[in-house]
């Protein structure tokens, strides 16, 4: 019987240990909650540390635009450094919450994975294994880091380029997202290649650099089985996106029948679906990827086999030597 597809089990995984799938979402979303209540903590703290006189709590009760303008800009007049400062201590401790948060649930759920589909990992230490994924998390950091960084020259090029050429408006802004469409290409390439490592770190339980370079060697060898594999998760991504997008607009369009409350409640649902239903995905085709290391599929067409040849000295040992047509011995007379 033939064996399932790399494709097929990855959504076996998903229904047959549902286990592993919802440990990625426990894992994602306690850092996704962290991060909006500590975002939302500090907002409210910094708020708090506005001073308020009597004349700018009278403008903000006017309810007139240019007023309310007028009191916060005598509020904020003076707090950009110390608003700057706190966010700078709270996206490092966020940052590094999420390099250890995610190393160590990243360590779990491919150990599971290997679990099921049968996979034997070298021996070695889990410590190795999470100072791999540690060093992988880290530079996926930097690559966000130097995306923002980027991502902030593109519009310093683009105006450059505006002011010394004197083009058009357009033709800047055209040029802006062209430099942004790269910049995104690069990253995203880049990160996946990076996710992709650590499925090598937990398998041969190699370091980073070694798991990097193991993966383009895989991609290189691989890549029909790989973009398959990515292919048929990606459509079902896509369709969730625009179902879920779909369904947002819909409840938003009937926000004045629902309600204000019921609206947002109904909104929330529909995000908290979708992430759910992306991190199954993304459990399935990591799943997928790890069946195709361990069979070594490829979809590349094979290479036709050489028909053996058969050299001189072959022939001469396949000849039988008791053959009397050969021989040198004389047949007696009859």
């Amino acid at each position: 019987m033939r064996s399932p597809s790399p494709t097929a089990e990855g959504f076996h995984l998903i229904f047959r240990r549902p286990a592993i799938p919802l440990a990625e979402i426990a894992w994602r979303w306690s850092f996704a909650s962290a991060f909006w209540f500590l975002s939302a903590s500090f907002l409210v703290e910094y708020a708090d540390s506005l001073p308020a006189n009597r004349v700018d709590r009278l403008l903000l009760g006017t309810r007139q635009p240019e007023l309310i303008l007028r009191a916060l800009h005598r509020m904020l007049h003076g707090s950009a450094l110390r608003f700057s400062a706190g966010s700078i201590v709270l996206a490092i401790g966020l940052l590094v919450a999420w390099m250890f948060l995610s190393s160590l649930g990243r360590a779990a759920t491919l150990n599971a994975m290997m679990e099921t589909l049968e996979i034997t990992p070298s021996v070695s230490t889990r410590r190795t294994i999470v100072s791999s994924l540690l060093a992988l998390s880290f530079l996926r950091a930097a690559n966000v880091l130097a995306a923002i960084v980027a991502a902030i020259g593109t519009v310093l090029v683009a105006s450059g380029v505006w002011a010394s050429t004197h083009m058009s408006g357009s033709g800047a802004a055209r040029l802006w997202l062209l430099l942004l469409v790269l910049v995104w290409t690069a990253w995203a390439m880049l990160n996946w290649i990076l996710l992709t490592s650590s499925l090598f770190v937990a398998v041969d339980h190699a370091s980073a650099l070694t798991a990097i370079s193991s993966t383009l060697g895989w991609y290189r060898d691989r890549l029909g089985s790989v973009l398959a594999a990515g292919v048929w998760f990606g459509l079902i991504h896509g369709g969730a996106f625009l179902t879920a997008f779909s369904a947002a607009f819909t409840v938003l369009g009937m926000a004045q029948i629902l309600g204000a409350g019921p609206a947002l409640f109904l909104e929330i649902v529909i995000i908290a679906a979708y992430c759910a239903v992306a991190d199954l995905l993304y459990i399935g085709r990591l799943t997928a990827y790890l069946a195709i290391i361990r069979r070594g599929d490829s979809f590349d067409l094979p290479e036709p086999e050489a028909s053996p040849s058969i050299s001189p000295s072959s022939e001469r040992t396949a000849i039988d030597q008791s053959e009397l047509i050969l021989s040198d011995v004389r047949l007696p007379a009859t």
